[in-house]
This record gives structure tokens, sequence and C-alpha cells, in this order.
């Protein structure tokens, strides 16, 4: 289980903050071989694996997967969407159960656009994961 500011989101967050955000927070459960996020998709919702593991694949031209990254707990998905609208560009399919915190883009937007504070903190937080994506790209 994540400790609240080992959460990828709530990283500079106070107890006050979390209990905020948490309102536009909804948990959801996925079973073995579920699809979490599909290539195409528009939706710009953040998720954060709070448990098990997940695989982030693309498909090729032939229709072969290619594997791009193997999420833990505690990995979000969707930080990029969320900050720059765009189409998902990989699929993200569960390998086991996996446990999932689930912030809608319009809730956690509204929320956000209320409290400048809170604000800057996540978009800290979201410029750190991807800022932690890229460099593992680029090893």
């Amino acid at each position: 289980m994540i400790v609240q500011n080992e959460h990828p989101l709530y990283r500079y967050l106070d107890e006050e903050e979390i209990r905020i955000v948490e309102q536009a927070m909804r948990s959801q459960v996925f079973g073995p071989q579920d699809i979490i996020l599909s290539t195409g998709d528009r939706k710009r919702d953040i998720l954060c694996i709070d448990e098990g593991q997940a695989l982030v694949f693309i498909e090729n031209e032939a229709g072969e997967s290619i594997e791009v990254a193997i999420l833990q707990s505690g990995s979000l998905i969707g930080e990029m969407n969320f900050v720059m609208p765009t189409h998902r560009t990989a699929n993200v399919k569960a390998l086991g159960e996996v446990k999932a915190s689930i912030y809608p883009y319009h809730e956690l937007s509204a929320i956000l656009s209320q409290n400048c504070c809170i604000a800057y903190k996540i978009f800290a937080a979201l410029n750190l994961q991807m800022t932690h994506k890229l460099l593992g790209i680029m090893k």
C-alpha cells in the first residue's frame, strides 16, 4: 500500500490538501489481462497503480505486441495526457489484479482551478513523474 507522501500525485501535499484531492478520486480493480487504457483513447484521467503491475505495450504494423515498460505499484498513468491533451499512444493491461486510484480529468481540474496552491504542488509532482519517465527512456 502506498503511504501518503510516497504517493506520486500527493508527494508535496499536506493532509488537508490530500483530503481535498481525494474528493475527485475513485478506486477501481482490474483483473488479470484487463485493458486499463487503449491506444487512441481520448480520456485525460490520471491513474495511479496502488497495488499490482501493469504492462505498457504498443502494436506494430503487423499487429504484434511490443513491450514498452512494466509499471509497478506507485506508478502514474496518463499524467502526460492530463497536461497536454492528445490521444493515448500505448495500451496498458493488468498483469495480475491491479488496484488503481483514478482521478477523472474534469473533477480534478475543477479542484485545481479553485486551489492554486494545490495545483502548483500537483503539477510539480506530475513534472517529476514525467522527468523520471523521460530519463528512463533515454538510458
